[in-house]
C-alpha cells in the first residue's frame, strides 16, 4: 500500500515510478535480480530525489518496500521447508526483536486514541496515512511508526536475503558485490565533488590542506553514516583484490575502487570509521600467518602503525575543523551523550520511552554541558538509541540478533578458510557494527537497508559454504529440537509483549498531561493579526478541559483556488464526528460549537480536525516542501 502511493502520486516523476516499478517485477518474477537491483538503487535514494528536484519524499523506503512486497509474494508462491534448519538460528531473536519493536509502536498509537469513544475514525485516518501520506510526506507527525518501518523492514531484508540467495552458490556474490559497487560510484561522486574544493589553490601547501581538511558525502546526507558505509564495502573490495580465483587484471581494478574508497571514507571525517578499518585491518596483517616464527616483520609493523593512527583519530588528532575539537571537548561531548542515553534508559529501563522518541525525549535527559547547544538530539550510539527507546528488553534482544549474525558468519568462514571474500564482509560488517559505538548509520536509511541486505547475503553464502563442506547446519541438535525451542521462545515473547501492550499504554496515558497533549500537529508559527498559529495534518487532534460547553476553533486553508476541491473539514468530539463544513476560500473562519453531553464529566474532551482531500506546497507549485497538510489553526478558545 505505501509503495502503491509513489506510483501514483503527482508529485513523483515517471522515471522514479519506473524504477520503482522495476524493482518491485523483478523481485517477484527474479527475486534475486531484484535483491541485486535493490543493492544497487538503495545508496541513491535521496540522490536520485535531488537530481529530479523533487520534494523530499522517503524514495529509499520506497524502493525498500517495493522488493519487499515483490519477495514475499514470490516466496509465498514457491515450496517450503526444503533447507535445512541453520544454527544459531536468526528467526527466533529476530521474531522477538521486531515484536517488542511493534509493541512499543502499538503502544504509541494506543497512547494517541485517548479520549476515543469511538475508533473509527482513527483507524480511517492512520489508513489513509499509510496509503497516501507517508512515503510521500514523510513519517510526521508520526515518527514512529517511521522509525518502527524501518527496523522491520531491515529484519525482513535480512530474511529474504538470505532465503533467497542461498538457493544457489553463486548468487550471494551478486549481491555482495552489487553492494560494493554501488558504494564505490558514490565514493566516486565524493572525489568528483571535491574538485570546485581544490580548483583555486595556489600552491602545494594549500591544496594539501583542502584535501586533508574537507568534509564531503554526496549521496548521503550525514557524513559518518557515509563513513560507515565506505568502510564497509572497503573490505568487500579488498578481499577481491586479494582474491586468486580473480584475474590479476580484475585484481587491479578492485584495488583502484579500494584506494577510491579509502580516500572517499577520509573526506566523510568520521574519525570512528576510519579508526575501525586501521584496527580490523592491523588485526587482519598481524594474522597473515599460521605462527609468530612464520611472520615477516612487515605485516606486524604495518598492523601496529594502523593501530596508532587509530587511536591518534580517536582522541582527537584530525585536522579537520569539525572533527578536530580539543582532546578535552571532544571527551566532554562523548561522555555527555553517553549520559543522555544511560539516564534515559534509567528512567524506562524494561520498554524505553518509546519507538521513535528519543530525539523528542533527548532533552529532558540532556547534561547541560550540551544541552543549550543541542536542546534535544540522537544518541550517536545505536546500542543506546535502541536501548533508550526499547529499553533492556529490547537491546538484548537486538544484541541477540546481532551475535547470532556473527555466529552464523564465523561457522561459515571456518567451514572454508579459503573464502577471501566472505572474511572480507564480514569484516566490512564488523567495521559498521563497531561505527555504531559513536554513531548512529541505522538511522540513515540509505546506509542502513544495504548493511541489512549485505548481512543476508554474507549469512547465505556462509551456510553456502557449510552445505558445500558437509558439515551440519544444526549442530548439537535435531532439527526438531531446534523447531520446538525456537517456536517455544518466540510465541512466549509474543504473548508476553501483547500482554504488556495496554499496561504500558495505561501506565504512558496517566503519566502525560491530556491537556498538554495533541497529535497530529506541525511546530507553532507566529501568524499577523491571529499570534500563534499551527498546520494540522490531514488528522489532528487536541483537549480541552472538562466541563467545557463551547469552543471557538478558529480555523483557514491556503491556496484554495489551486486545490482539486475545497477543503471538507470534519470536526469530532469524543471519536465521534459532530460537525462538517467546506472552506472554499483563504480567509480565517471561526467555528463555534457546543459541545454535547460528556461520557465522562471529569475527563479532557477530545477534538479531532480530520481534512479532506490534504495538500502539499510539493503538489500545488512545485516546491520541496511536501509536508501533507489538512487546516491551520489558531489558539482555541474553551468555555
Amino acid at each position: 500500500m505505501p509503495a502503491a502511493s509513489v506510483l501514483t502520486s503527482p508529485i513523483v516523476p515517471i522515471p522514479l515510478r519506473f524504477i520503482v516499478a522495476v524493482i518491485w517485477a523483478f523481485s517477484l518474477v527474479a527475486p534475486v535480480s531484484g535483491i541485486v537491483l535493490l543493492a544497487i538503487a538503495a545508496p541513491f535514494g535521496s540522490g536520485l530525489v535531488t537530481a529530479f528536484g523533487v520534494a523530499p519524499i522517503q524514495y529509499t523506503e520506497s524502493l525498500v518496500l517495493a522488493a519487499l512486497s515483490g519477495l514475499l509474494f514470490a516466496r509465498a508462491a514457491t515450496s517450503h521447508g526444503d533447507e535445512p534448519p541453520a544454527s544459531p538460528s536468526i528467526v527466533p531473536p529476530l521474531v522477538v526483536f521486531l515484536s517488542i519493536v511493534l509493541a512499543s509502536l502499538s503502544v504509541a498509537l494506543t497512547i494517541s486514541q485517548i479520549g476515543l469513544e469511538n475508533h473509527q475514525l482513527f483507524i480511517t485516518s492512520f489508513a489513509t496515512f499509510l496509503a497516501r501520506d507517508y512515503l510521500i510526506s514523510g513519517p510526521d507527525p508520526w515518527t514512529s511508526v517511521g522509525a518502527a518501518a524501518h527496523l522491520v523492514e531491515g529484519g525482513l531484508l535480512l530474511l529474504l536475503a538470505r532465503q533467497w540467495l542461498m538457493r544457489d552458490d553463486g548468487r550471494p556474490s551478486w549481491a555482495i558485490l552489487a553492494t560494493a559497487g554501488a558504494a564505490a560510484i558514490a565514493a566516486a561522486a565524493n572525489l568528483i565533488a571535491l574538485a570546485p574544493a581544490l580548483h583555486g589553490a595556489g600552491s602545494l601547501r594549500a591544496l594539501a590542506t583542502r584535501l586533508i581538511a574537507s568534509r564531503i558525502s554526496v549521496e548521503v546526507s550525514d557524513v559518518n553514516a557515509a563513513g560507515s558505509y565506505f568502510a564497509m564495502a572497503s573490505f568487500v573490495t579488498l578481499a577481491m583484490s586479494r582474491n586468486r580465483r580473480t584475474s590479476p587484471a580484475g585484481r587491479g581494478v578492485w584495488a583502484a575502487v579500494t584506494t577510491i574508497l579509502f580516500v572517499a571514507l577520509w573526506l566523510t571525517g568520521s574519525r570512528t570509521a576510519v579508526a575501525c578499518v586501521a584496527v580490523l585491518l592491523g588485526i587482519a596483517l598481524a594474522a597473515t600467518r599460521t605462527t609468530w616464527r612464520e611472520r615477516p616483520m612487515w605485516p606486524i609493523a604495518a598492523g601496529v602503525l594502523l593501530m596508532m593512527v587509530a587511536s591518534a583519530l580517536v582522541i582527537g588528532f584530525d585536522p579537520r575543523s569539525v572533527a578536530g575539537r580539543s582532546l578535552e571537548r571532544s571527551f566532554e561531548s562523548r561522555a555527555a551523550f553517553l549520559t543522555t542515553g544511560l539516564r534515559m534508559i534509567a528512567s524506562a529501563p524494561l520498554f524505553g520511552v518509546g519507538i521513535g522518541r528519543y530525539l523528542e525525549e533527548s532533552g529532558r535527559f540532556m547534561p547541560s554541558s550540551i544541552y543549550w547547544f543541542f536542546f534535544r538530539e540522537n544518541a550517536h550510539n545505536n546500542f543506546l538509541q535502541v536501548g533508550g527507546e526499547l529499553g533492556l528488553i529490547g537491546l538484548v534482544a537486538f544484541i541477540w540478533l546481532i551475535c547470532v549474525c556473527g555466529a552464523r558468519l564465523l561457522r561459515g568462514i571456518v567451514a572454508d578458510s579459503g573464502d577471501r571474500l566472505l572474511r572480507g564482509v564480514a569484516g566490512g560488517l564488523a567495521a559498521f557494527v563497531a561505527t555504531w559505538f559513536t554513531g548512529h548509520p541505522l538511522l540513515t536509511p540509505e546506509v542502513a537497508f544495504p548493511f541489512w541486505l549485505l548481512a543476508g547475503a554474507a549469512i547465505a553464502r556462509a551456510d553456502g559454504n557449510r552445505a558445500v563442506h558437509r558439515l551440519p547446519l544444526a549442530a548439537d541438535a535435531t532439527p526438531a529440537h531446534v523447531d520446538r525451542r525456537a517456536v517455544a521462545v518466540m510465541a512466549a515473547a509474543i504473548a508476553l509483549l501483547i500482554a504488556s501492550v495496554p499496561l504500558r499504554a495505561g501506565r504512558e496515558a496517566a503519566r502525560q498531561a491530556a491537556l498538554d497533549s495533541s497529535f497530529g500537529f506541525y511546530e507553532w508559527e507566529q501568524w499577523p493579526g491571529r499570534g500563534r498559529t499551527r498546520w494540522a495534518s490531514p488528522s489532528a487532534a487536541f483537549f480541552v478541559p472538562a466541563g467545557t460547553t463551547e469552543v471557538e476553533i478558529p480555523v483557514r486553508t491556503m491556496f484554495s483556488n489551486r486545490q482539486r476541491r475545497p477543503a471538507a473539514v470534519s470536526i469530532a468530539i469524543d471519536g465521534r464526528v459532530f460537525d462538517r463544513f467546506e472552506l472554499t476560500n483563504d480567509d480565517w473562519r471561526d467555528v463555534r460549537l457546543r459541545l454535547p453531553p460528556a461520557p465522562h464529566p471529569s475527563q479532557p474532551r477530545r477534538i479531532d480536525i480530520v481534512t479532506s482531500p490534504s495538500w502539499s506546497l510539493a503538489e500545488l507549485f512545485g516546491t520541496r516542501n511536501a509536508r501533507a497538510l489538512g487546516v491551520q489553526l489558531a489558539d482555541v478558545k474553551a468555555r
